[in-house]
């Protein structure tokens, strides 16, 4: 793909990550089959730009995970870091075996799609255990036969779906709303330095605390408290616990076995991950700086979501009405 100037690059890069940012939105819509899995569509995107050079491919990965932490609160979370893993692990791989000479013809699109995702979830799992423990491996099984039922379904998406050439013209009444730099470094400082306390402690009740402090700093900051991503993480984190047994059994049937310390090692764990959560959305409320391929992502994504959420029927026709749109 050839760009005339650096500018008309840029513009198609932040176009790619709006889109990105679009079909995560776009997901919000579909009936939700499994509710504590995401199908992970704004991979949608990652499969129509494999040809975009090496250099600009890696770009966008690295912009993907960026802007979609940002716009969802965990940019300053351990989310952040399993989430731009798995990014940047299943895009290269998706990358590596599109590039590949004479493979085209072994491997479809949707073979693509099913590997990238397949590696997405192994690269979760893998470093989930780092902090889960040896148990979070258990659920690699499950992890990895719903990646293919999503592998299949962001493919569909992709080969029923075209995106543009070129990014489309910016309407100039899309403003931007930048956080001053000042009160954003204060934040952002808050933010972490108050994480590294959550995994610093290991007392239960100043945890317990810290839990609800964060809950209540981002109410707020605005952000509407979401009690089902809570949810999935304290059972994702019970589970994996759960089967490395350790300390006094405090329930036991046929071969499994509930022990003290497993729960208590749970509930520790659960309540850093809630926590700084919770703290990291308050993030929301920082902005990139204006100019920045970052800030210019935001803009486009403004006018895709006005197209989409003015555009009447079913996700395909929204989604096919948005990416048809030359201005904004």
């Amino acid at each position: 793909m050839q760009f005339q100037n650096n500018t008309e690059q840029k513009q198609f890069l932040a176009y790619l990550v709006s889109l990105t940012l679009l079909f995560s939105y776009a997901e919000l819509l579909l009936p939700k089959i499994f509710p504590f899995f995401r199908l992970g569509l704004s991979n949608t995107v990652i499969l129509l730009s494999f040809a975009l050079n090496f250099k600009a491919f890696f770009l966008l990965l690295f912009l993907k995970s960026t802007a979609t932490s940002l716009m969802s609160g965990t940019l300053f979370s351990p989310f952040f870091l399993i989430s731009a893993a798995q990014s940047f692990a299943s895009g290269f791989f998706m990358y590596l075996l599109f590039k590949i000479k004479g493979l085209k013809k072994l491997i479809s699109p949707y073979g693509i799609s099913m590997a990238g995702s397949a590696l997405s979830a192994i690269t979760q799992i893998f470093l989930c255990s780092i902090y889960l423990g040896k148990g979070t491996e258990a659920l690699l099984a499950p992890m990895l036969i719903f990646s293919i039922f999503s592998g299949l379904i962001t493919a569909f998406f992709a080969q029923n779906l075209n995106i543009p050439q070129k990014a489309p013209v910016l309407n100039d009444k899309l403003s931007f709303s930048e956080a001053k730099p000042f009160s954003g470094y204060i934040l952002t400082g808050i933010i972490i330095a108050g994480t590294a306390i959550i995994f610093l402690t290991r007392n239960i009740y100043f945890l317990v605390a810290a839990f609800i402090s964060s809950l209540i700093m981002q109410r707020l900051a605005g952000r509407k408290i979401m009690i089902l991503p809570h949810i999935s993480i304290w059972l994702f984190v019970f589970i994996s616990s759960l089967l490395t047994p350790s300390g006094k059994v405090v329930f036991s049937t046929g071969f499994f076995s509930v022990t003290q310390g497993a729960l208590l090692s749970a509930l520790e764990k659960a309540l850093k991950l809630s926590s700084a959560g919770a703290l990291s959305q308050c993030a929301f409320q920082i902005r990139p700086k204006e100019g920045t391929i970052l800030a210019l992502s935001i803009r486009y994504y403004k006018g895709l979501l006005n197209v989409c959420r003015n555009t009447e029927g079913n996700i395909f026709k929204k989604l096919k009405t948005t990416l048809s749109a030359t201005e904004l």
